[in-house]
């Protein structure tokens, strides 16, 4: 064995290799641009040429195999104007199972459910906000007001709902029936020597035959002894109503907005996190109750399982 400087013919990189006595040929890849080398023994020199195509910059050249070694896995045959696909020196891939390429279906799949829990979101958001016009006067119903003052219930009282008199009837002291419109009423409630009592209460549409519900269909006043103005007494549930008609509706359109933006990124494989931001919310936006979140929340496990088919760095996506 003798070692020989040379110069790579592909790259001109200078190195040097250890090379048998005798007038052997011997085969080896260049350090540098890893293209395969033939070294032949040419007098008392050594002519090294290339021993097959030179391997593209900044890739590695597979090492040569023998013929008929385990593990061929023959390429493509030639033609007169192509060379094969696959190189026979090429060994057989033996890693693990290469992933499918990500198709738009399941993507457009998710984007769907997203689109489908924002636009419950808004239905329900433009349902509850005309609620107290869509009920207002759809139903007669029966009420039940109750009057006292600090000492007990109080007798001959007048109701008045939207400044309009009331038929009261007297089913126990201090207790009295009357019938009203469904929707928003503001009651008054006045008795001599007191101060009145006002309250605004949404009266929402219910069984003829329900009994009395704090709240629903069933309000309670104490008057205040004495002159002065009238005090405004807050009623059970009353106060969830007004919030839910005063901020449901634009939380859930803010929601079910961030969902459509959410359901055009899953559609556009354009970014992951906008993706699950649009699925949570269209969520949050509580569509039909339980109609939104079942399908936001769908969209959101399905999402994990899509995450390879976005880019997180470039912004583009692999093609379907």
């Amino acid at each position: 064995m003798h070692r020989h400087a040379f110069e790579c013919p592909v790259c001109q990189g200078e190195q040097s290799i250890l090379l048998p006595d005798g007038d052997a040929s011997a085969t080896s890849s260049c350090r540098e641009c890893h293209s395969a080398l033939e070294f032949l023994p040419d007098g008392d020199a050594v002519k090294v040429v290339p021993a097959g195509p030179a391997a593209p910059a900044g890739t590695r050249r597979p090492p040569a195999r023998r013929p008929g070694a385990a593990g061929d896995s023959p390429g493509a045959p030639a033609t007169d104007t192509a060379p094969p696909a696959v190189p026979n020196d090429y060994p057989p891939y033996r890693g693990p199972p290469l992933r499918a390429q990500p198709t738009a279906g399941g993507t457009l799949a998710i984007a769907l459910l997203i689109l489908a829990a924002s636009l419950t979101g808004l239905a329900t958001a433009w349902g509850i906000h005309v609620m107290p016009e869509e009920y207002d006067g759809r139903q007669q119903v029966r009420i039940t007001v109750e009057v006292a003052n600090t000492t007990g219930p109080l007798a001959n009282v007048t109701l008045l709902v939207d400044d309009v008199l009331a038929n009261l009837t007297a089913s126990a002291p201090g207790t009295y029936t009357t019938v009203v419109s469904s929707g928003m009423r503001t009651l008054e409630v006045a008795a001599r020597g007191h101060r009145n009592a006002t309250s605004e209460v949404f009266v929402p549409e219910q069984d003829p035959d329900m009994e009395p519900t704090a709240g629903v269909n069933l309000f309670s006043f104490t008057l205040l002894e004495g002159e002065g103005s009238a005090t405004e007494q807050e009623q059970p549930v009353q106060g969830l109503w007004r919030s839910m008609f005063a901020w449901c509706p634009f939380l859930m359109l803010a929601f079910s907005l961030i969902g459509l933006g959410g359901a055009w990124a899953a559609w556009q494989r354009t970014s992951f996190l906008a993706a699950q931001l649009g699925a949570l919310f269209s969520a949050l936006a509580l569509g039909f109750l339980l109609v939104g979140p079942l399908l936001g929340f769908t969209a959101l496990v399905l999402l994990q399982r899509q995450k390879h088919a976005f880019s997180f760095k470039t912004g583009e996506h692999p093609p379907p």
